[in-house]
């Protein structure tokens, strides 16, 4: 196995590169400079050169690649390897670093919601198949797929927070409560329910599908033939092996947690790495926008490589 994820983390080297090739060509070909925020009556043509100067805006673009690309690598011992903020000037570092505990709060609460509900509800609706358990769960699972996730995020924010007033509109504690594990839970609501509701659509779908699937197999049938329970049948024999397409869902889970945080953490203002994302795209603030393209890049890599080591783990005829 340790041979294996050693060969997936060379292999993963070209990609890399490809990824931060495409990132740093999109952050340039966007319309505008980060210099724009600094044009006005006020400020001297000459201040505006220096700020090229000193960010290194008019090197070539190659010699810009380069020169962030190898200092990228070297955040855990460099605070200056990310670049500089052109907003306020904070290594770009220490601004992500104080972010992703917020947003992993987000991204992890949301994960473990799915899989606790869509796993059961996937595995039910294969078993009771054409019921109206099943009816029910692929009318509800098709309309919040179906949802944009802001759609979503604003119905929730319109109906329970400002019309029922049962969650908080907004924050990740209320003034004077920060600290207080409910009080996180209770602005946690929201955003974890907006950012789960379509991973579970989806998630549970699949499972119900793979479940299906492995309901009809000779092995399953020859359980049952044994005078095995069904609840043993289902949770011992099928569900296991049902669960090996569904791991394949995780690679692709964690990048769009990533970006479905995004627009969540707008919504409900929360403040993690998606909300910053967005005020920096707004703001042209490049090497925090170049930062957080890569960090999704890395948790695609990181998704497909769990999930490769996971199917070893679910499956035991998988060897590497």
């Amino acid at each position: 196995m340790a041979t294996y994820v050693l060969r997936r983390l060379i292999q993963a080297l070209p990609i890399l590169i490809g990824i931060s090739v495409v990132s740093f060509a999109i952050i340039h070909l966007a319309p505008g400079e980060p210099t724009d925020r600094f044009r006005s009556g006020r400020v001297s043509k000459e201040t505006i050169d220096n700020l090229i100067r000193l960010y290194g805006l008019d090197k070539p673009l190659p010699q810009q690649f380069v020169s962030w690309f190898t200092a990228f690598w070297q955040f855990l011992w460099r605070p200056d390897a990310w670049g500089y903020s052109f907003v306020d000037g904070r290594p770009v570092v220490e601004k992500i670093f104080e972010k992703i505990p917020t947003t992993l709060q987000l991204m992890g609460s949301s994960l473990l919601v799915t899989i606790v509900i869509a796993v059961p509800i996937g595995v039910l609706a294969a078993v009771k198949q054409y019921s109206w358990a099943d009816k029910l769960i692929t009318s509800l699972a098709t309309i919040a797929y179906a949802l944009p996730s802001f759609v979503l995020g604003l119905l929730l924010l319109y109906v329970f927070a400002l019309k029922l007033n049962l969650f908080p509109s907004f924050g990740r504690y209320t003034l004077g409560k920060e600290g207080d594990p409910a009080n996180l839970l209770w602005h946690l609501a929201l955003p974890v329910a907006s950012l789960a509701l379509q991973q579970i659509a989806g998630w549970s779908r699949y499972m119900r599908a793979s479940m299906l699937e492995v309901l009809q197999q000779d092995y399953v049938r020859t359980a049952r033939a044994k005078g095995l329970s069904g609840s043993k049948v289902v949770f011992k024999h099928a569900m296991r092996n049902a669960l090996i397409p569904v791991i394949t869902l995780l690679g692709l889970t964690l990048p769009s947690l990533l970006g479905g945080a995004a627009i969540t953490e707008t919504i409900f203002s929360w403040p993690g790495l998606g909300l910053m994302a967005v005020q920096s795209v707004t703001t042209n603030d490049f090497p925090v926008v170049l930062a957080i393209l890569m960090i999704g890049g890395v948790l695609v890599l990181i998704g497909n490589l769990l999930a490769d080591v996971l199917y070893g783990l679910v499956d035991p005829r998988i060897k590497y």
